[in-house]
């Protein structure tokens, strides 16, 4: 699955980083090499994007980058 696929198949949803919940959902990608990480709070390292990034990334109060393969689902 590519970081496209996976970031329209699951937008929005709440996702474990290396196995651990560390508060982050599905906020976008960028190219092929990360998925964007968005965090209701301010847990993330990034607070703001460039116009470019923001066009396809979910508004949260800050984000992070994350490489798929650490990336889980949850699932209820």
């Amino acid at each position: 699955m590519t970081n496209e696929e996976f970031c329209k198949a699951h937008i929005g949803e709440r996702v474990l980083f290396k196995g651990k919940d560390i508060g982050a959902y599905v906020a976008g990608y960028l190219d092929k090499k990360y998925i964007i990480l968005g965090f209701d709070n301010f847990d993330g390292c990034i607070s703001t994007f460039t116009p470019r990034v923001c066009t396809y990334v979910k508004i949260y109060k800050s984000y992070r980058f994350a490489k798929l393969k650490y990336l889980e689902v949850v699932t209820h």
